[in-house]
């Protein structure tokens, strides 16, 4: 049986369903530190979804239909409700339109971007249909109440593509807390081949098979590339996979196509030595500072979105053009600091992200527009 439907509902939370590590961390920390009753989550999926954690509570409601037949429902909610946050812009441009058409609801919504409805939204292709989607994705975003940043980098590029004008909010997610992540630290470094991970999914974003060729440099050495793959897109998976096998020895490639709990994921990353992202825009957040948390050598793009921003803030990592440049044994070199970054410690924090929330429903209840 579906949960009840509030009459009234002061904070709204909109989930499409596709990132379920955020998605259950969250809810579960909102209705361990704020008042479930003053708190509702809808969920563009199914309750049978094995990946979800949140159908135990009473303040959540599965709407697998919302942009279809369900829409009437998914309006009622959004119409009951004080503050709308949504969770990603990631909805079909007819829903995004659809809810433009009530301007009370544009007044009470917040967005809370994820990197690829930020940097990714645009569609490149010519012609009407592509240029009315994007007109219209572009309004809604320039129509909400507020934004919320999940990364301090991004108020930058929000700020150039959508202008000044509208409020701009900070607060991230922990979809595994470094407190969780240090109980899970190995107690010996086991001897064996280095370890090196590859990306986080399957997105081109992650310009694996560049990567892959400038590390076939060490093709001899005694390493072992990890790619996960799990998810993403499948076709672009099985290039990455064969061309990862054209450059290296089969046993020299572990392809992960199955997904892992998330507390395994976090115990593979402590067996990773060094981790290669070659990633331009903010994306795979949970990798990269579980990485640097865990004072791993990682390479990024030095002039990318991430790079300036540990650049200045303290945080070392090391620059993807030197892969397949140096040495095997200067690029396998670990002599970053033992003391995790500060940066890194706030945004994992399950009790400094909780501060941000905080501030965030505060904000709603003053801002106006």
């Amino acid at each position: 049986m579906e949960n009840l439907h509030p009459r009234k509902i002061k904070y709204l939370h909109i989930w499409n369903g596709s990132n379920y590590a955020t998605i259950n961390n969250f809810t579960i920390l909102v209705n361990k530190n704020f008042d479930p009753k003053e708190h509702f989550f809808v969920v563009r999926d199914t309750r049978e979804n094995p990946k979800q954690e949140i159908s135990k509570f009473p303040n959540v409601a599965w709407l697998p239909y919302a942009e279809g037949i369900e829409y009437s429902v998914f309006l009622s909610y959004l119409e009951s409700a004080e503050h709308i946050f949504w969770h990603t812009a990631g909805w079909n441009f007819r829903t995004l339109f659809r809810v433009m058409l009530h301007p009370s609801i544009m007044k009470r919504s917040f967005w809370v971007e994820w990197g690829a409805d930020l940097y990714n939204w645009r569609r490149e292709e010519k012609g009407l249909r592509h240029s009315i989607v994007n007109k219209i994705n572009e309004t809604w975003r320039k129509k909400v109440r507020a934004a919320v940043m999940i990364f301090p980098a991004d108020e930058e590029v929000f700020v150039r593509q959508f202008g000044e004008n509208i409020p701009v909010l900070h607060a991230g997610y922990v979809a595994f807390p470094c407190e969780k992540t240090e109980k899970l630290r190995p107690l010996d470094k086991k001897e064996g081949p280095l370890n090196i991970l590859v990306g986080h999914s399957a997105t081109p974003n992650c310009n694996h098979i560049r990567m892959l060729e400038k590390l076939a440099a060490y093709r001899d050495e005694d390493m072992i590339i990890h790619i996960p793959l799990s998810y993403g897109d499948a076709k672009y998976a099985k290039t990455v996979e064969e061309r990862a096998k054209e450059l290296f020895p089969e046993e020299k490639i572990n392809v992960i196509k199955d997904a892992m709990k998330l507390p395994e994921y976090i115990s593979f990353l402590w067996g990773m030595d060094v981790a290669v992202f070659d990633v331009y825009r903010q994306i795979a957040l949970g990798n990269i500072e579980q990485l640097l948390y865990m004072r791993k050598k990682v390479f990024l793009p030095q002039n990318s979105i991430l790079g300036r921003y540990y650049s200045e803030n303290d945080t070392e990592f090391f620059d993807t053009g030197l892969v397949g440049e140096i040495g095997f044994s200067e690029f396998a070199e670990n002599k970053t600091g033992k003391e995790p970054p500060e940066c890194v410690v706030r945004h994992l924090s399950e009790k400094s992200v909780l501060a941000q929330w905080k501030v965030v429903f505060a904000a709603a209840e003053a801002i106006k527009k």
